[in-house]
């Protein structure tokens, strides 16, 4: 499944960058992240807590941060596991100046795999639901 939007949001690249690299607000953008801690450089250990419909479960795993060019763009990739499958994905952020570098444009494009119970039991659910998921996450970032 693919997910993809941009955003305009009141902040420079600069201050966007350092949110996307804050541990904290991730965690308080991320719906149903229970955790969210640096394991290393340009790494972190997650635990998600996930609903989908009847479909429920808590996912463990790694988020790296790879490619990174300071306030302009990284790539995220993410491998968590659970009792009731897996999820394995990445996305791309870019950041942009617009309005003379007083609002930054963000672009992200990701892509998820499932497998597992949760993939044999919701699979039409999910990329809805992980369009909701990354709009849930941008949202949250854009009113930090």
């Amino acid at each position: 499944m693919n997910v993809s939007g941009s955003l305009i949001i009141n902040r420079t690249p600069d201050d966007l960058w350092n949110l996307l690299l804050d541990p904290r607000v991730l965690r308080r953008c991320l719906p149903g992240c229970e955790e969210l801690e640096p394991d290393g450089i340009d790494s972190f250990r997650v635990k998600i807590k996930v609903g989908l419909g009847l479909i429920k479960g808590r996912f463990k795993g790694s988020v790296k941060l790879l490619d990174v060019q300071p306030s302009q763009s990284y790539r995220l990739e993410v491998r968590a596991r659970g009792t009731t499958g897996f999820v394995d994905g990445g996305s791309s952020i870019r950041l942009r100046p617009v309005e003379g570098g007083t609002k930054t444009e963000l672009h992200y494009e990701g892509e998820a795999r499932v497998g597992g119970v949760v993939a044999t039991m919701g699979a039409r659910l999910f990329q809805g639901a992980a369009q909701s998921f990354a709009d849930d996450f941008f949202r949250s970032l854009r009113e930090m």
